[in-house]
């Protein structure tokens, strides 16, 4: 399976991988006290590990899943969380093992992630599972095997997986299977970075196939639509599969820059939980506001100027609630359908304090007549 053409991505860690990792610690947190309240031991599996730390200091995604794993069990939690690690490449497994030698409750396996799936399957039974998918090219995924474990969510158990579909290179890899012209890297527009990989092989259509499970891309990408419409399209097939197992599907667009058009991948939630939704907003609004503030002026300006897209305005966050605020419902799935239709745009914090001041206005009722109220208080739209 291809892997990493040198071990440089770990000399540093990048801007985009600092972005990609906020949301794997931010979401964890809390969801580590969430999930041990169904009382079964917790597995977070990462499967495509590195060493665990950057040559610069910067955490990899191992210590970072195993620090809060080590907050939450020092607390305690009424359940143990164990952490499970894979890598192939016998230098980085080295250092990751060593690396993981003061965490009693974690472990390094040397192995490709999929040797390991049918170990991770069982455990499904009597574990709550999250699974962190963070393959370095696309073929390191493989939708049949990836689902005999997201099957455990419709017989009652918790699964989780947080993915990177890294959907700019699939498109371009699809196009070369296709034998479709591929279009050259637009700096202006995307990371001008190599694709990952890209030096190797081009994979076989069954190949690509396998990694989204399915020929349904291939359509996608004869249809005349342009680079940046394609990459888009194919991360919504993805996220279509998920959510033939998972009822909340959370993409995430990660730009190398503010002003690119085109995301470098997709960092992707599947869940069941609703509580998930809430959590993994949170976690990506704070990630917006990560890239929005690498397009700050140097000098404060009287007006913003960064895109609507950096920085979403208060204006559209009250026409949306009003938007989606039809009869009575309670506060809480007010703001889970603002997240769903702007998700990431706005944290739950500020949708709270607009509907506080849509109260006090008069412009949205609660049945209390009180603007601080709990999720589960109905309100509706005055005069409505």
């Amino acid at each position: 399976m291809p892997r990493r053409s040198d071990k440089s991505f770990f000399c540093d860690k990048k801007y985009w991988s600092k972005r990609k990792d906020l949301i794997l610690g931010y979401y964890l947190k809390p969801y580590l006290p969430k999930i041990a309240t169904q009382r079964r031991p917790i597995l977070i599996v990462d499967a495509f590990a590195g060493p665990g730390k950057f040559d610069d200091g910067e955490a990899g995604s191992p210590l970072i899943i195993c620090s809060h794993a080590s907050a939450a069990n020092a607390k305690p939690l009424p359940v143990p969380v164990e952490v499970l690690c894979i890598e192939p490449d016998n230098e980085l497994y080295d250092r990751l093992e060593h690396l993981l030698g003061q965490f009693p409750f974690a472990s390094a396996r040397h192995g490709e992630f999929l040797e390991y799936l049918p170990e991770i399957e069982r455990k499904a039974s009597t574990h709550s599972v999250f699974l962190y998918v963070d393959p370095f090219t696309v073929e390191g995924l493989d939708w049949r095997a990836m689902d005999r474990l997201f099957q455990h969510v419709g017989e009652g158990h918790s699964v989780e997986v947080l993915v990177n579909f890294n959907s700019r290179s699939f498109v371009r890899r699809g196009l070369a299977a296709l034998r479709i012209e591929v279009p050259s890297i637009d700096p202006d527009n995307e990371d001008d970075l190599p694709v990952d990989a890209e030096t190797a092989e081009s994979p076989s259509l069954t190949r690509l196939d396998a990694v989204v499970g399915g020929g349904w891309w291939r359509e996608v990408l004869r249809r005349p639509d342009g680079f940046p419409q394609q990459v888009q399209a194919v991360a919504d097939g993805y996220c279509d599969r998920l959510r033939e197992r998972f009822s909340e599907v959370c993409p995430h667009p990660v730009k190398a820059l503010p002003h690119h058009t085109i995301a470098k991948y997709y960092l992707i939630l599947g869940s069941r939980s609703p509580h998930a939704l809430p959590l993994i907003n949170d976690a990506m609004a704070k990630s917006r506001e990560m890239l929005a503030d690498l397009a700050k002026p140097a000098e404060p300006t009287l007006f913003e100027t960064r895109t609507f897209e950096l920085v979403p305005g208060e204006d559209r966050l009250r026409d949306l609630l009003l938007e989606r605020l039809t009869g009575q419902m309670p506060r809480g799935a007010l703001i889970n359908k603002v997240m769903r239709t702007a998700l990431g745009d706005y944290s739950s914090t500020q949708i709270r304090r607009c509907i506080a001041e849509l109260i006090k206005a008069g412009t949205v009722q609660s049945a209390t007549r009180r603007h601080r109220i709990p999720d589960r208080e109905l309100v509706w739209r005055a005069g409505g």
